[in-house]
């Protein structure tokens, strides 16, 4: 999806540029993210940004933060791209080697410690579907 640009009043300011990114369209939410145009080269870090969602009925705007519930330890999942039907909203690319990490640490529950037992830390990213509740 295109990103909209959120600038500030002042053209000559020096703060960064703040872009708008919508992920997934409900009937009742929109959810959003937020990403700052600024990078630190010297810590390689940037790009920080919020997770948002829109609550069309209150009218009002919340941070959240989602969580993949196949981790004990809440390990945040975030959207970042489109929905891909009306079955799937997202997705996010789970890398093996991480996950196998996490599988030794005993961080891992559920269906996705059944999938990363089988895995080597060279195999392909485990994709992860987030579908809409029914």
């Amino acid at each position: 999806m295109t990103p909209f640009i959120v600038r500030t009043p002042s053209i000559q300011s020096m703060d960064p540029e703040v872009f708008l990114f919508i992920n997934i369209l409900t009937d009742r939410y929109y959810f959003m993210n937020t990403v700052k145009k600024v990078y630190d080269f010297s810590t390689q870090q940037g790009y920080p940004g919020i997770d948002l969602v829109y609550d069309k009925e209150e009218k009002t705007f919340y941070k959240y933060t989602l969580y993949n519930d196949d981790y004990s330890n809440k390990k945040e999942a975030h959207i970042k791209r489109g929905p891909v039907n009306n079955e799937i909203a997202t997705w996010q690319k789970l890398e093996a080697y991480h996950l196998i990490e996490a599988y030794e640490k005993g961080e891992l529950k559920g269906k996705l410690k059944e999938i990363v037992a089988k895995l080597d830390k060279d195999d392909n990213p485990v994709i992860m579907l987030i579908k809409h509740k029914k």
